[in-house]
């Protein structure tokens, strides 16, 4: 989403972007400790503004932990360079970046000071270790690449797919655009070497759709789209390259030509070489194909030829989201399967989606109570610190319907923590 003066510019390009703020938020329950100043009822989905401002911001309480930058010295060989104390505290990896994208928007409609200095001081340490190992690179060789590659930002060193690109990749523009007056060079080499990778080296087809060819003898993804997207329409506007929304927008189209059920829905992906999609409909591959459009949108001038397209994907998505979802207000592992178990990420996810359409007003008023009840489901898996239960871990595409029922659920799973502050933030943002 986009924040202040820097981001007005999103909605038109040449204009400024609204200021927005996401975030998914969470009901009390159990041992969860919530404001209950005022009580909620069924018209705002049973669950009241400050209920939803308490859990987000426990939640991106719940990602603040001790950073440390580490020691760079010049080095002569690799044994030295091993010797050097290395930072603490970062990370380098898709959910996690997500994450960091939901505390900025945290950051931005509470004013969570400590939380925007985690961000910023996060990337600075990933720019500052990034710099220091393609040295040790260009020092060392090509047997450093094994060192490198097994460090703490060994998806940045790596590269070689966009789960290791877009997310990060996405909140440190974000960042950077909030901050412009702090941008490091290296930071700006940082999204550089990512933007390298989506725009010229992920593989395409010939119709410029990204596809991964070694995986099940080739395979398309709806994560993709956000894995690449988003970062790619973030970076068409810091760049001033408006075609690269396009780009983006194109990728919408082509996937949903594939994957976009008459429901509405999205199965989870496409088999190239049998020219057949998967056969479900997964809760949080649907989730990915719901925050690219709303993301891609809100950055396209209203006079884009591609946006009606856009629009009619999206509101069809959400049209067969309200059929599906539980009476609880959640959505499931499998979309349209109501004897499989609730899952907390996709939840969040349509939630933060639903309330951008509102806000926006590409879909009617009424459909906030949608999301609130959606995020006031998902609340009940947050806890008293801030975790964020019920969330599938890391899933591939299957044929398998027992593969996705057997995926587990680890407490606090990382895929669920941006997803849950961001459609929080953005709810509360309908309310201003």
């Amino acid at each position: 989403m986009i924040f202040d003066k820097e981001f007005r510019m999103i909605r038109f390009l040449n204009t400024f972007f609204r200021a927005a703020a996401l975030a998914s938020c969470v009901l009390y329950v159990g041992c969860a400790s919530v404001n209950t100043a005022k009580m909620a009822g069924p018209k705002d989905g049973g669950i009241s503004d400050e209920q939803i401002r308490d859990v987000v911001e426990r939640v991106a309480k719940h990602q603040i932990h001790p950073l440390a930058d580490g020691d760079y010295p010049m080095v002569a060989n690799l044994d030295q360079a091993r010797a050097a104390k290395p930072p603490e505290g970062i990370a380098w990896n898709y959910p996690w970046g997500v994450a960091l994208f939901g505390m900025e928007h945290v950051a931005h409609e509470t004013g969570d000071q400590e939380a925007d200095n985690f961000v910023v001081q996060h990337n600075l340490i990933c720019a500052d270790y990034y710099s220091w190992l393609n040295e040790v690179q260009s020092q060392c060789g090509p047997e450093a690449a094994n060192f490198t590659r097994s460090t703490s930002i060994k998806g940045l060193m790596a590269l070689g797919s966009l789960d290791n690109c877009g997310a990060m990749g996405n909140e440190m523009l974000v960042s950077m655009m909030r901050h412009p007056d702090e941008v490091t060079r290296k930071e700006k080499e940082v999204v550089a070497r990512v933007a390298n990778w989506v725009l010229y080296k992920q593989d395409r087809l010939p119709d410029g759709t990204l596809w991964r060819p070694h995986q099940y003898g080739g395979t398309i993804w709806p994560d993709d789209l956000y894995m690449g997207g988003v970062f790619e329409v973030r970076w068409g506007i810091y760049n001033h390259q408006p075609e690269l929304i396009d780009d983006t927008a194109e990728q919408i189209i082509h996937q949903a030509a594939l994957e976009e059920d008459k429901d509405g829905l999205w199965f989870h992906g496409y088999y190239v070489a049998q020219k057949k999609h998967a056969p479900y409909k997964w809760g949080r591959g649907n989730g990915w194909v719901t925050v690219t459009l709303v993301e891609t949108l809100t950055a396209m001038p209203k006079n884009d030829p591609l946006r009606p397209k856009l629009l009619k994907i999206l509101r069809a998505q959400i049209k067969g989201l309200e059929r599906v979802q539980a009476p609880d207000g959640m959505w499931r592992q499998i979309l349209d399967k109501p004897e499989l178990w609730e899952e907390t990420s996709c939840t969040a996810m349509f939630a933060y989606g639903i309330a951008r359409a509102v806000n926006e007003g590409w879909i009617d008023r009424h459909n906030m109570i949608v999301a609130r009840r959606a995020f006031a489901a998902a609340a009940k898996n947050v806890t008293d610190d801030g975790s964020v239960l019920g969330t599938c871990q890391g899933t591939s595409m299957s044929t398998d319907l027992q593969y996705y029922i057997e995926r587990a659920r680890p407490d606090d799973d990382p895929h669920g923590r941006g997803p849950v502050m961001l459609a929080g933030m953005e709810i509360l943002a309908g309310t201003k």
